[in-house]
């Protein structure tokens, strides 16, 4: 018998199974597919290697969740290169540059909109100054909401001085703040609506303040191209878990959780393991395929609530070209439209890989990865299937052949949120955690601790969210919470 089994090696899978093979637990990870990652993994096609989805790398900075992580496991990460521009953000008549450095993006500011700049400046310190306030805690790794009255004694003990000073700003969106500020400028408005819509899946309007103000400030704290990919930060930290005595099973599809005396989880291979704990690190939507019905009668999630719970698809082509792109800039976003949704190919983002990166493609050859938001249901529609990949694959190429000519492509496959299901194992192929709906959002958020007792779950459906450091810090606090249950 294990003392935990892991479904699952996204971030937060794949974190949880280390850090608790670290202290001793006897671990199993069981993954469906043939690659490690989720979301995050990679995949290769004739000597170029693509990212399935997440791309960019945070948190590899002093005091970063990933340099804790690694520190924390006594490995150093792979190889992590610092940017000075996040992205460049394209819109039909203008470039906005997006340093890291924070005085370069004021000097960026003030060349953009000099007319707004004083005030927009204002805004982003006040955004940096509540993502200190909000990081400070999370950082901490609390059980958020807590389940018993001595996680929430630790949470209040977690709380310090500047995240109690951000509380008047709890029910309080992005919009709001700008409308504060006197902000109106309808590019920067449409340029920020871009990047809430990447990092929290959602626009000014219905993105909480607190919220909006980690995913506007996380890139400078530090953006990170890493060598080979962000599956190979999932691949060092298999590799230690194994190190550390921890099994694992890939290719082995989970069909039943069940409980009796100890967890017992079936796979598609008839095999039925027992755990004292189970962690699902997965999107709570397919969490109730696999779930025993006694489980699911108890378990304070409720399916038909999930189901209505709005979430996006992506929608990806993957390109292995030869290089004809900038070597300094390799993170771009195109906002075709600023009036539109940032969905569907009217905002997407491209990612190329580094000109020295061999892992990622041959010389003199690149690997891009680009990613629209898109409704996910629609998909699942066989007749309008091909059609509609052929159209958006049109409209986004023709858009990124104004600004890069994309000549002597080798490779050119496109990932839809069918895509995504049948590889990652995502109900619908829905990723990237919930859409928020306002400011009462964080109100909404699902521990990684359930009311089953022996139930824990990581991913991007659980606090603290989405994104790479979300997921893995998700996993650190199940660690955290299993080891405490002892």
């Amino acid at each position: 018998m294990y003392d935990v089994i892991v479904v699952g090696t996204g971030f937060g899978g794949m974190t949880a199974s280390a850090l608790l093979a670290k202290k001793g637990y006897r671990t199993l990870s069981i993954e469906a597919a043939s690659e490690l990652g989720g979301c995050a993994g990679k995949f290769e096609r004739q000597s170029f290697r693509f990212q399935a989805g997440a791309t960019l790398g945070m948190g590899f900075e002093e005091g970063g969740v990933f340099s804790q992580l690694f520190h924390e496991l006594d490995i150093s990460p792979p190889p992590v290169h610092l940017l000075d521009t996040i992205m460049d953000v394209h819109f039909s008549e203008r470039t906005i540059r997006y340093y890291q450095q924070k005085e370069r993006w004021f000097d960026e500011i003030a060349r953009q909109f000099p007319k707004d700049s004083a005030a927009i400046v204002r805004f982003f310190e006040e955004m940096f100054s509540l993502a200190d306030a909000m990081l400070s805690f999370v950082y901490k790794r609390p059980i958020v909401p807590p389940k018993t009255i001595k996680q929430l004694f630790q949470a209040m003990q977690k709380a310090d001085r500047k995240l109690i000073s951000a509380t008047p700003f709890l029910f309080q969106s992005i919009a709001k703040r700008l409308q504060h500020y006197g902000i109106r400028d309808e590019t920067f408005i449409a340029f920020l609506n871009g990047q809430l819509v990447d990092s929290v899946q959602t626009t000014i309007e219905r993105c909480p303040a607190l919220l909006g103000a980690v995913a506007l400030s996380i890139f400078h704290r530090g953006a990170f191209y890493v060598e080979g990919g962000l599956a190979n930060v999932v691949h060092a930290l298999a590799e230690r878990y194994k190190q550390l005595g921890g099994e694992q099973r890939m290719r082995e599809k989970v069909v039943s959780i069940r409980k009796q005396r100890h967890w017992l989880v079936t796979t598609n291979r008839k095999q039925t393991y027992e755990a004292k704990h189970v962690v699902f690190n997965g999107s709570l939507h397919s969490i109730f395929s696999i779930l025993d019905d006694s489980i699911k009668r108890i378990f304070s999630i409720r399916e038909e609530k999930e189901k209505k719970r709005p979430a996006w698809g992506a929608f990806t082509i993957y390109l292995g070209i030869d290089d004809n792109l900038p070597s300094d800039r390799l993170y771009h976003q195109f906002i075709v439209d600023q009036t539109k949704p940032m969905s569907e190919g009217n905002q997407f983002l491209l990612s190329a890989s580094a000109p020295f990166d061999r892992q990622m493609a041959p010389v003199g050859k690149r690997s891009i990865t680009i990613s629209t938001h898109t409704e996910p249901l629609h998909w699942w529609d066989r007749h309008a299937y091909d059609e509609q990949k052929k159209m958006l694959t049109e409209q986004i190429l023709q858009r990124v052949n104004k600004t890069f000519p994309l000549t002597n492509i080798h490779v050119q496959l496109v990932g839809t949120p069918v895509t995504f299901s049948r590889f990652t194992h995502r109900a619908f192929g829905k990723v990237g955690g919930y859409i928020p709906n306002g400011v009462f959002s964080l109100l909404s958020t699902y521990s990684p601790q359930t009311n089953v007792e022996g139930l824990w779950l990581c991913g991007d459906t659980v606090f603290p969210g989405a994104g790479s450091l979300g997921c893995a810090l998700s996993g650190w606090i199940v660690a955290d919470g299993i080891s405490a249950s002892k």
